[in-house]
């Protein structure tokens, strides 16, 4: 066997082992993990499938038929490895990542959002992010869910708000303490909770659904903020 062809077969064994151990570690583990969505699971797989298959086809053209680029074969293996296999790969690694930012993980990116994760997930706080996330009340997503408005429209605009902020921060054009661009839209608290039977059987929300509809109170006019106080939160690091 030829220098380069050793060459060859060692880097499609690292990258077989580094797909196997990829789809490995998804499936066992010894930390519990809430079950991922099977879809984004086998999105994942085949775009790195994709991914792997389209460098072995242009590492085989470039390795192995070097001399005969020019010829039909040839051409179409890079057709494929560099103009064909990509195509799908991209639009699984879109759908993957938008749908990955819907999770707290990607909130956590940013560490302007210290804050606002650290006080959620204190057991000890009485805020209504701590409240909900502590309880389990949303079991995936949790931010996304508060902050994004029902429908196609109210996912889009979460998107665009999103990307939005994803710039400000890059940028380092946002301003301290981080606050919502626009009051914040009560109505989404209803997606959950207006036909809630807790919600329905307490006497002081009588009326209460009429007057959020109506932009007459919001839920925190009676109950704790959903984020801790402006002097508490979102301090450089």
């Amino acid at each position: 066997m030829s220098k380069r062809a050793r060459y060859a077969v060692g880097f499609f064994l690292i990258l077989g082992l580094f797909l196997a151990e990829v789809i490995y570690a998804q499936e066992f583990s010894a930390v519990f993990e809430a079950p991922e969505d099977v879809i984004l699971i086998w999105a994942k797989r085949v775009g790195l499938i994709m991914t792997v298959a389209a460098a072995m086809l242009i590492l085989y053209t470039v390795l192995f038929r070097s001399k005969r680029l020019g010829e039909y074969q040839s051409k179409w293996l890079l057709f494929f490895g560099l103009g064909v296999l990509p195509l799908p790969v991209m639009l699984l690694s879109n759908g993957v990542g938008l749908e990955q930012s819907k999770e707290i993980s990607f909130c956590e990116s940013c560490h302007v959002m210290d804050p606002f994760l650290d006080n959620m997930k204190d057991l000890e706080s009485d805020t209504l992010a701590s409240l909900h996330y502590n309880n389990r009340y949303i079991q995936h997503g949790q931010c996304w869910t508060c902050h994004s408005d029902y429908g196609i429209f109210g996912t889009a605009e979460a998107k665009l708000g999103g990307l939005i902020d994803v710039y400000v921060y890059l940028t380092r054009s946002y301003e301290l303490p981080i606050s919502m661009r626009h009051d914040y839209s009560f109505t989404i608290c209803l997606n959950c909770h207006a036909e809630s039977a807790l919600f329905r059987n307490e006497e002081s929300h009588e009326g209460v659904v009429e007057e959020v509809l109506s932009g007459g109170m919001g839920c925190t006019d009676c109950h704790q903020m959903a984020h801790p106080e402006r002097e508490e939160r979102s301090t450089e690091l």
